[in-house]
């Protein structure tokens, strides 16, 4: 698995990890809270940066990516269900700036896209990073 870390002008570290078929959002070890809510607020550039190697990453781990809106509940990257802890955690991008619920405590694991939540993902993104 390949990783990459984004630092938020507040200091804190955004874990970007990638194989075939996952893209994965994770947070740094040492700074792990007991809030489930985490917000990564960035400098424009690193804004600029992450959404280039998301996807440039996204285009590794799956054939034939198509960035487009959500246009179903399984292509909406804002909730997502995780198999491993049996529960939900939750995603919303603004300018500059990512907000997440994890979905445990105890994780240092904050999402997992599947294709179609990439897809969505990376096509509001792109709107974010060229407005």
């Amino acid at each position: 698995m390949k990783t990459r870390v984004f630092t938020c002008s507040n200091g804190t570290e955004l874990i970007v990890k990638h194989r075939k078929s996952a893209v994965i959002f994770e947070m740094n070890q040492n700074q792990i809270n007991n809030k489930y809510n985490v917000t990564y607020n960035f400098e424009l550039k690193d804004f600029v940066e992450l959404y280039n190697y998301i996807k440039m990453i996204a285009n590794e781990a799956w054939a034939n990516l198509s960035p487009k809106g959500a246009d179903s509940l399984g292509s909406d990257y804002y909730e997502y269900y995780d198999k491993e802890l049996d529960t939900n955690g939750y995603l919303h991008i603004r300018e500059n700036t990512i907000f997440i619920d994890r979905p445990a405590l105890n994780e240092h694991k904050l999402y997992q896209f599947n294709k179609k939540k990439m897809e969505s993902f990376i096509y509001d993104f792109e709107k974010l990073v060229k407005s």
